[in-house]
């Protein structure tokens, strides 16, 4: 039985991989695949042992490739392809195999009003990147419609030469900065990312904008992970507040404020939701409110010390 009651599934004991998106080596090059369900053997029963630690987890995963082909991984593959990839937040990058098709979404600035007149009567582009839309394919061989400003960014060159290409030069969206691009084209390179990064994902696994969408993606995962994450926060923070009863009264200087769900992937893979205050909507406080942050590499140098020494490690959120 899982945290609401219900009886656990086969994919549900060992979900933490399914349906993590995630590059493996498929014929000569890497490809994306989906983790689709644990693997079995000839008596239907799993393959391999499954652990809460991810260095120790021994299950075996049946892989689906975008051409429908599936083969078996184990749980150690799976997750050093996912950290390989992934940077130190999260995030994985895609590299760009080029660039197909393009579509306007109807905000584009039109070409009579490309040019913008400014109070002493000289006539400059308007810098704008909105209304456009390009279709990439990817290495592994998948395809995604990409906004302007972000490929833009990671991509000018290939950007400049599909729009020199399709006559697009004139467009006020790309008329700017496409005419040099290419005669920059060396530096421009070695300056610039060639990877776009996937925000809608953390470390393969994807991730829910609300607790409605937690719901719907673990309904297809067949586990509980997002859901169960939201209540363990609020049962640790729940702490901080006092419920008033209803002949108490409010305190003097009470202010009405608000917050809302951070979703993330820690690297163990386990699911995380941080709950946290909506800043913007509150009134700047008379004190300080500056909260220092640890380095990295001073964290690290800690855990490693703790390690050697055995001492054991205590964590909270302020």
């Amino acid at each position: 039985m899982d945290a609401t009651g219900k009886p656990m599934t086969l994919n549900s004991v060992a979900g933490v991989l399914i349906n993590y998106e995630v590059l493996l080596p498929h014929g000569e090059n890497k490809h994306l695949a989906k983790v689709v369900q644990r693997s079995l053997g000839d008596k239907g029963k799993c393959i391999g042992t499954y652990d809460d630690n991810t260095i120790m987890n021994k299950a075996v995963y049946d892989v689906e490739f975008s051409d429908s082909t599936t083969k078996e991984y184990g749980a150690n593959v799976i997750a050093e392809n996912l950290l390989t990839l992934c940077d130190d937040d999260g995030m994985h990058s895609q590299l760009l195999s080029g660039i197909i098709d393009h579509k306007q979404t109807g905000d584009e600035i039109k070409i009579e009003d490309k040019f913008v007149t400014n109070k002493f009567g000289n006539r400059k582009l308007r810098k704008t990147t909105v209304g456009w839309l390009f279709n990439v394919k990817w290495i592994d061989g998948t395809k995604t419609w990409v906004p302007l400003k972000i490929l833009k960014e990671s991509n000018p060159v290939e950007v400049a030469e599909y729009a020199q290409a399709r006559n697009l030069d004139d467009e006020p969206d790309v008329a700017l900065w496409t005419p040099f691009t290419p005669r920059k084209r060396d530096r421009i390179i070695a300056a610039v990312n060639s990877c776009i990064q996937k925000a809608s994902h953390d470390y393969g696994a994807e991730i829910p904008t609300s607790v409605k969408n937690a719901h719907r993606t673990d309904k297809e995962n067949g586990n509980t992970l997002w859901v169960d994450a939201p209540k363990k926060e609020m049962t640790n923070v729940g702490i901080a507040f006092k419920i008033l009863e209803n002949v108490e009264a409010t305190p003097v200087g009470y202010k009405k404020s608000s917050g809302h769900l951070i979703w993330d992937v820690k690297m163990d893979f386990t699911r995380k939701a941080m709950w946290v205050k909506d800043g913007h909507h509150t009134p700047d406080p008379d004190t300080s409110t500056y909260g220092g942050v640890v380095s990295r590499e001073s964290i690290r140098i800690l855990l490693t010390h703790a390690a050697l020494h055995k001492v054991s490690i205590l964590a909270a959120n302020i």
